[in-house]
């Protein structure tokens, strides 16, 4: 019988399964990444496909980092596979650490620096009586890769930005569109941003990245603006509860482009559940070859808090026991 023992939290609303896993070979994130692809993408499986998991479940898997100057490593995984980097995870991790004695909590900050497949994150957690309260992130050098125009059904030829924060996404401005927020209209506006990752994935290319999703901006006022993410794949997409870590790294990216945020700046990003992740470009950098930003990504306060603990089980003679994928919408 195989089992899994995790700890789930949620940043901003979304969930995290978090678990530890020691000992994973390889002389990078990346090629640890792949062996948990090929090796134990039954942990992913039975943590986030049915009947154990969701379409919304997403876990981290924490191990040894590759880097010298990181502490921890993790590897980032949801119903659709393995990838790259995930914000609210690593900023829910880093919570995680200092509010159970993984990291000494000193006050008045802790920088706990985190190895993923993307490069070195570093994660800088206010600590207020011993306890963790704000978690900043300074996330992987962040660009916007191109800019196209597109068909869009209903829509004609919409222009979209290609965005990396960690994650490469398709960047949408509803403004352009002449769409109001609403999460009412949630069922077309999610429509929408799936005909624009279709027509993305046909139409622009991505140098060899994986397009995750696609971020819908909306911008409320000069320092605020809704960014709801659809990522996963999308035949089968995810919506996230939260601001998103690597979108609103991208999406901050996406905003220098344009001109509406420069170095220093603070903006608010609202995800569809209403809930505030902060962000702010701390300086242009070259990376890549590319004008790029570092940015800092945010919980308002806390943000991150441990909802249980579990262990997933498969038993030998379950007939469901590899899950049921996520079913296309």
């Amino acid at each position: 019988m195989l089992s899994v023992s995790y700890i789930e939290l949620h940043n901003a609303g979304m969930p995290i399964r978090l678990v530890f896993v020691p000992g994973i070979p390889g002389r990078s994130m990346a090629e640890k990444k792949e062996y948990c692809r090929s090796r134990l993408d039954w942990v992913r499986r039975l943590l986030t496909y049915e009947p154990r998991g969701s379409s919304s479940s997403y876990g981290a898997l924490i191990t040894e980092p590759a880097r010298s100057e990181a502490s921890f490593g993790a590897l980032f995984f949801d119903s659709s596979g393995w990838h790259d980097m995930c914000g609210h995870a690593s900023m829910g991790f880093a919570c995680y650490a200092i509010r159970f004695g993984l990291v000494e909590p000193s006050e008045p900050e802790v920088e706990v620096p985190l190895d993923t497949p993307a490069g070195l994150v570093r994660l800088r957690v206010e600590v207020s009586g011993r306890a963790p309260r704000r978690v900043r992130m300074v996330n992987v050098p962040s660009y916007v890769l191109s800019e196209a125009r597109i068909d869009v059904g209903g829509y004609g030829r919409i222009r979209v930005h290609l965005a990396y924060g960690g994650n490469l996404y398709a960047v949408v401005d509803l403004d352009e569109l002449g769409l109001e927020w609403d999460v009412r209209r949630l069922p077309e506006l999610l429509n929408l941003a799936v005909e624009v990752w279709r027509g993305a994935l046909k139409e622009v290319g991505t140098e060899g990245v994986e397009l995750y999703g696609v971020r819908l901006s909306k911008r409320v006022s000069k320092s605020r603006y809704y960014g709801v993410l659809l990522f996963g794949s999308y035949s089968r997409p995810l919506l996230d509860r939260s601001p998103s870590g690597t979108g609103s790294s991208a999406h901050l990216a996406y905003l220098h482009h344009l001109g509406e945020v420069g170095v220093g700046d603070e903006v608010e990003f609202v995800s569809a559940a209403n809930t505030v992740f902060t962000g702010r470009v701390l300086e242009e950098v070259e990376y890549r070859g590319r004008r790029a930003v570092v940015p800092e990504v945010s919980t308002v306060d806390r943000g991150c808090y441990v909802t249980g603990y579990a262990t997933a089980i498969r038993e030998p003679d379950d007939p469901l026991g590899e899950g049921i994928p996520p079913l296309p919408l």
